[in-house]
């Protein structure tokens, strides 16, 4: 066999085991059965590439690449972003990203891997397309909120010991409040059970019934029609003189009539 021939045997080979390796780690696909998508974020919240990329559960892709810009931002809204998470999703789960879909970093468990989760749109809303970009939803920083737990319980810690007197007051006073209020329960509870009570709470009712059924009589025609005639008896009787009355009734032969 002639040299030339055994180096263009070496060559297909290793040509051939480049593109079996290439196939292997996915950064080759001449026949890709997926569509890629860019997602901003400030924070990664420890994503890595080759994270599975997850919709409603189910494994539908992965990250391809993290890339750090420092001057991109949102052609739409503007936003400056640091990271743009390229991810490759199948086309048979595209479909169900749209407009109005959400884009989180969540973790596995306590201590499982991270994962990219897309959160289906609605129908109404748009499709989206390959190699748009969208914008993610940054992960809440763990560092951050354990460093603000610490400063909120060294500040409570701080207020206690500032004010212990008036905490301890206040808690006893609550105790004293609680304990009172417990008393006025179980003495509700006897009162209801004795028939005196039972029997004024009756006649509390019974006045309350006849009262109501007074006031509507007034509110009757007849009531309003008696009443207009007591106010025009008061109004005639305003203008007479006290002292003519007086004397009127003081005559004898007014008294031999009236007596």
């Amino acid at each position: 066999m002639k040299p030339q021939t055994k180096v263009g045997i070496l060559f297909l080979v290793a040509a051939g085991l480049v593109v079996v390796f290439a196939l292997a780690l996915g950064s080759f696909q001449p026949f890709s059965n997926s569509h890629e998508l860019k997602i901003a974020y400030n924070f990664a919240g420890g994503i890595e590439v080759g994270s599975p990329v997850r919709v409603m559960g189910i494994k539908v892709g992965k990250v391809r690449s993290i890339d750090f810009q420092p001057e991109y931002k949102i052609p739409d809204t503007g936003e400056e972003v640091k990271l743009i998470i390229r991810v490759s999703i199948d086309k048979k789960a595209w479909p169900t990203l749209r407009a109005d879909s959400r884009f989180f970093i969540n973790l596995a468990g306590v201590i499982g891997e991270k994962f990219l989760e897309i959160s289906p749109g609605s129908l109404e809303q748009p499709e989206l397309k390959p190699d748009q970009v969208v914008r993610g939803e940054d992960p809440p920083r763990i560092d951050q909120l354990i460093s603000q737990s610490y400063a909120l319980a060294g500040k409570v810690l701080e207020f206690v010991n500032k004010n212990e007197g008036s905490v301890m007051e206040t808690i006893e006073t609550m105790n004293k409040l609680v304990t009172n209020f417990d008393k006025m329960l179980k003495q509700l509870e006897k009162t209801s059970r004795n028939p005196e009570v039972h029997r004024i709470v009756k006649n509390l009712s019974t006045i309350m019934e006849d009262g109501a059924f007074f006031s509507q009589a007034l509110r009757s025609p007849e009531g309003i029609k008696t009443m207009s005639l007591i106010n025009d008896l008061i109004r005639r009787l305003e203008p007479l003189d006290a002292k003519a009355i007086k004397k009127f009734l003081q005559e004898e032969g007014i008294r031999a009539k009236l007596f």
